[in-house]
């Protein structure tokens, strides 16, 4: 991922918020289930997740949804200037 890239400032562990106010709001986002939220009696985290796209840039994968409401976190970061920038 090249440092002048917005995304070079993401890191784990960091908030949506922390995210947003760095780097702005993202084109599209997605939330979707894992399979951790189908393990009957489970109460950790990452039961859900959320991606977000940024146009021309790349996406930002969150782990959220916890039984406890857990705060989203970043997971992973993808560097991708090929990014449309919405969900598909």
């Amino acid at each position: 991922m090249p440092r002048d890239s917005p995304l070079a400032k993401v890191q784990v562990g960091m908030g949506m918020k922390e995210v947003t106010d760095l780097i702005g709001p993202p084109t599209d986002s997605n939330r979707y289930i894992t399979g951790k939220a189908f393990i009957p009696y489970y109460f950790g985290d990452d039961r859900a997740r959320v991606e977000w796209h940024y146009k021309g840039i790349g996406r930002i994968t969150f782990s959220a949804g916890g039984a406890f409401g857990q705060r989203a976190s970043v997971q992973w970061v993808e560097y991708d200037p090929n990014e449309i920038g919405y969900v598909r």
